[in-house]
């Protein structure tokens, strides 16, 4: 449970849903907060990996906004080429050390840099496209992750029995998130 309240970090309604089709369904000021079997959903087993964090669907320059106060302890390449995989596009992720530990906002454009303070709420990039081609689903989303504190990357899940020490499910925390406010 947060110590404080998170802020939703996209300007949309999260609505809980296991419907991984729900995206088809939902107006524009609303988003599905996935919940497993979900394939955007914590802990849900992917073709080669279990899924690391939530994914908030959202269109390419959606704004992402902290969910508490923090620093910026990394931004780092997070999919693509420059990450080491090529059959994504490009993006980058940025961890902001907070309260709960340390929040990592993925497939994103950033717009902060390591060792900024940031407030809850304060803009800290924008999202990308991250798939290169469209096959029905969303091409674009916010990819969230929660760390221990001290954390400075993003560990993959290879395998059920896996699981980084580190990781942690933010579903939780995205449930209880008090609604989007930019400064």
């Amino acid at each position: 449970m947060p110590n404080v309240a998170w802020r939703c970090p996209i300007p949309r309604v999260l609505v809980p849903t296991t419907d991984g089709e729900s995206f088809s369904r939902m107006g524009p000021d609303a988003t599905g907060l996935p919940l497993a079997p979900h394939p955007g959903g914590f802990g849900v087993q992917r073709k080669h990996h279990v899924h690391e964090g939530v994914d908030l669907y959202c269109p390419p320059g959606t704004r992402v906004c902290a969910v508490q106060a923090g620093e910026v302890v990394a931004v780092l390449p997070f999919t693509g080429p420059s990450a080491g995989l090529a059959w994504w596009q490009d993006t980058h992720v940025v961890l902001v050390e907070g309260e709960d530990g340390v929040v990592a906002y993925g497939e994103i454009e950033p717009l902060v840099r390591k060792g900024q303070v940031v407030a809850a709420g304060e803009l800290l990039g924008q999202v990308l496209p991250v798939l290169r081609h469209d096959k029905g689903r969303p091409t674009s989303m916010l990819h969230l992750e929660l760390h221990a504190k001290g954390t400075r990357g993003c560990p993959p899940w290879d395998h059920v029995d896996s699981r980084p020490a580190s990781l942690r499910d933010p579903t939780e925390f995205l449930l209880r998130a008090i609604p989007f406010t930019a400064l």
